[in-house]
């Protein structure tokens, strides 16, 4: 995880040195030195970090520096963001002053005075953090780390373990309706077969230790299955994709030759190898299994493969397993030749168990316990053969018990076994995607992940890049996709091809807690008074947070002694979120980033208006307050949090109005304020927010361009929105003002009219080219909700 938070630090420094230049500021010198020294520095620990992922879990030395590592990378990050926000207020300040000439001088001295003091704390921040790093560097050479070339070199055949074609029947259970498809799919004629055509390709795609292999050898090892082809051929691809490895292997099965006949292959050139299967296949009715194919970049050096094998007779068939499915389409599969793996249920997870531990002996006892350990297998077959094999060593029902009573991801066998398949898939993932998966282990198992409250999380904590300019919503939705495609997320729920929701499986929230360590994690409490292992937990749950109370409980105090947390995030029902809790939380908790205390059930949990010392939380960037039925205002202190990306008050039903100055947050990208019924108007400043991509809830006068209300016109400078949700008020339409607003880019519009106003009136106003694609009218309770 390491690699993916200085991978974080760097694009930080490239675009901080950026905004910089543009802004034509200068900070203290020295400074640029420093940051210099401190790329080099982050560059040099860059190179060996994938050898001290992998050498930290038998290493606790090198577990330590690791630790250090990400300790001062953590502080470093909130550096330089300190140091980008002064830049960015600096020239926002100027640009204001310079607007307002009265005074000029006065202000000018003051500024000068504050903003030198700002960047010298700033300059000596840095300086510290970075003789930490110089000692983090110097100590790396201490363990012999590898740099990331020769680690890669010598890791390559120890990744991932050859398979073969055999398998034991007996132990496989339940798949015979997905072995039914797969053979109906072999035995089928295909209609889009013909001369020339590429030879139809059957995928299984599911994520490790589904038993994705286990099924291929079952079909492949099928008497009928050999009996209906000519030639039957298994290669085993895995992550260290090779062409002429696997164009040796196609061959070897091909022409039955043996390993001493086969040695030497690879060094002829791949078109002679490829002219050899092509002869080899003429003709022939072959099945090919491609067994752990992984990366689909690597698409265009499939290209030859794939054109080879259509010199097969008609009825020749590839079947292929892989975790993405992106992969799968890669390989020539159609979305009906795609089968998506599905898990087992708890009763044959419990077969595997029982098959493994007892040997098919019936003990009464330990049955009762088994099928409620199978019950944690959450249907991975791997799972129940890894903890069948370690209950095979157990002989009595406290044993037994002990093993129920535990989280899988504390086991050693869980972590050998159960976890390495999936480790595969994690280390593929690019170091900004590792992050945005561990994240999600913020969410308790079975949580709905929302898909459109989760990437603006991502993107507050600087995952998704530091370029605000760039379109870092379409990056989310990238990462998203890829975590879909890995089978890291399950269980989707979809609205016109977009998903909506998602959840992790239960072993793969395991895995990210396993993975995640101190640095992220849960706290669920029951009581007024924290236990010493709460405390404790506190105390190294360093970063983020997501805390659990039942209702009726007020706020845990103690959490603003946690004083470097990036994020906090409360679930279920806070008894009582006080103006002193908050306060509290707000002078100590200065480097929150994300920040959610919103609840779904409407509780009464937050207090009715936020303290001024939010003011105080400089790198803030996502907000949730949702569901606040108490809150009635926001404090003008709100609009001093410059990096604030994400506003959701959604359902605040007795908020009455929102700050005066809310134009100064000029970094918004997101403002909910859907359901808030006592709200009437929005100020003249929300046209100032032009960096908003969605704007839900927004209420605009039509008959008028007011001095302090929102009006239509003010539409014209909000460019960048793709999501409209309009509320217009008045009785009539200045249809000058109203010829001012362009609509016609945003993808997504709905409007309620609160007046007398009519839709075709409106429709007229804002849309006279009909050239809209996406206007649609609302009744107020949809709007509301």
């Amino acid at each position: 995880m390491a690699d993916a938070i200085i991978s974080l630090v760097l694009e930080q420094l490239k675009t901080t040195i950026v905004d910089e230049v543009s802004e034509e500021v200068e900070l203290l010198v020295g400074v640029e030195e420093e940051v210099r020294k401190l790329e080099g520095n982050l560059h040099l620990i860059n190179n060996v970090l994938q050898d001290a992922e992998e050498r930290k879990r038998t290493n606790d030395l090198v577990k330590e520096w690791l630790d250090r590592l990400k300790e001062a990378s953590y502080d470093m990050g909130d550096a330089l963001d300190e140091w980008r926000t002064a830049v960015e207020v600096e020239a926002h300040e100027a640009k204001n002053a310079a607007s307002q000439k009265k005074a000029l001088c006065k202000f000018t001295s003051c500024f000068s005075f504050r903003r030198v003091s700002s960047r010298r704390h700033i300059a000596l921040n840095i300086k510290k953090i970075n003789q930490r790093l110089d000692d983090i560097v110097q100590e790396k050479d201490t363990y012999k780390l590898l740099s990331t070339s020769i680690s890669n070199t010598i890791n390559q055949t120890q990744q991932r373990p050859e398979t073969s074609s055999f398998v034991d029947v007996s132990k496989l259970c339940g798949r015979d309706m997905v072995k039914e498809k797969l053979l109906a799919y072999l035995w089928g004629e295909s209609g889009e077969e013909g001369a020339g055509e590429l030879i139809p390709t059957i995928s299984i795609v599911g994520m490790g230790g589904l038993g994705k292999t286990a099924l291929a050898q079952l079909i492949w090892n099928d008497d009928e299955v050999k009996g209906h082809f000519d030639k039957v051929i298994w290669v085993c691809v895995s992550n260290c994709f090779n062409e002429k490895k696997v164009a040796r292997a196609i061959i070897q099965g091909l022409e039955k030759l043996s390993d001493s006949a086969a040695y030497g292959l690879e060094l002829n050139p791949l078109q002679v190898l490829l002219e050899r299967i092509s002869s080899s296949i003429q003709g022939t009715k072959y099945f090919i299994v491609l067994d752990d194919v992984w990366d689909g970049k690597k698409g265009e050096r499939w290209e030859g493969l794939k054109t080879t094998f259509k010199y097969g007779a008609p009825g020749s068939r590839i079947l292929v397993t892989t975790r993405d499915v992106e992969v799968a389409k890669m390989m020539g599969s159609s979305s009906s030749q795609i089968i998506s793996l599905e898990k087992l249920g708890d009763e044959q997870c419990w077969s595997i168990i029982k098959h493994i531990a007892l040997e098919g002996k019936e003990d009464q006892n330990l049955e009762k316990i088994g099928r409620e350990i199978a019950r944690k297998c959450k249907g991975l077959p791997l799972a129940a053969k890894t903890l069948g094999s370690l209950l095979k060593t157990k002989t009595n029902i406290q044993e037994w018990q002990s093993v129920l009573n535990s989280e899988i991801w504390v086991l050693e066998m869980a972590q050998k076994d159960i976890f390495a398949p999936l480790l595969l898939s994690y280390y593929d993932l690019p170091p900004p995607v590792k992050q945005c998966f561990l994240y999600c282990v913020l969410f308790p198992k079975d949580h709905k992940i929302w898909r459109h409250v989760i990437i603006p999380q991502w993107m507050a904590m600087g995952y998704l890049g530091s370029d605000r300019n760039s379109d870092l919503e379409s990056k989310g939705e990238e990462y998203f996709r890829i975590l879909v495609a890995r089978s890291f997320f399950q269980d989707l729920v979809m609205d016109d091809e977009k998903i909506i929701y998602c959840k992790m499986h239960d072993i793969v929230h395991d895995f990210a807690q396993f993975l995640a360590e101190n640095e992220f994690g849960t706290l669920e409490i029951k009581s007024d008074h924290l236990t010493r292992d709460d405390g404790s937990k506190l105390r190294h749950l360093l970063r983020h947070l997501t805390v659990m109370v039942d209702k009726g409980i007020n706020f845990p105090a103690m959490i603003s002694d946690t004083e470097k947390l990036r994020a906090l995030i409360t679930l279920t029902g806070v008894g009582a979120l006080t103006s002193e809790a908050l306060c509290s939380l707000f002078n100590r908790c200065r480097r929150l980033r994300v920040l959610s205390v919103g609840l779904p059930d409407g509780t009464d949990h937050l207090c009715k208006e936020i303290p001024e010392e939010i003011g105080k939380l400089m790198h803030l960037r996502f907000l949730h307050l949702p569901w606040s039925n108490q809150l009635e205002g926001l404090p003008e202190a709100l609009c001093n949090l410059l990096n604030l990306e994400y506003l959701d008050l959604t359902g605040c039903r007795n908020l009455k109005q929102l700050p005066d100055s809310i134009g100064k947050l000029i970094n918004l990208r997101f403002l909910y304020t859907n359901g808030c019924l006592a709200l009437t108007h929005y100020p003249k400043g929300v046209q100032k927010l032009t960096s908003l991509r969605q704007l839900r809830g927004l209420i605009a006068r039509a008959d008028r361009n007011d001095a302090k209300e929102f009006s239509l016109a003010d539409l014209e400078n909000l460019k960048h929105l793709n999501v409209l949700h309009l509320k217009v008020v008045g009785n009539s339409i200045d249809m000058e003002q109203a010829s001012k607003v362009e609509l016609q880019n945003i993808p997504k519009i709905w409007i309620f009219l609160a007046g007398s106003i009519q839709k075709e009136e409106i429709n007229e106003a804002l849309n006279p080219q009909k050239n809209i694609l996406d206007l649609k009218f609302a009744d107020d309770y949809w709007m509301g909700f």
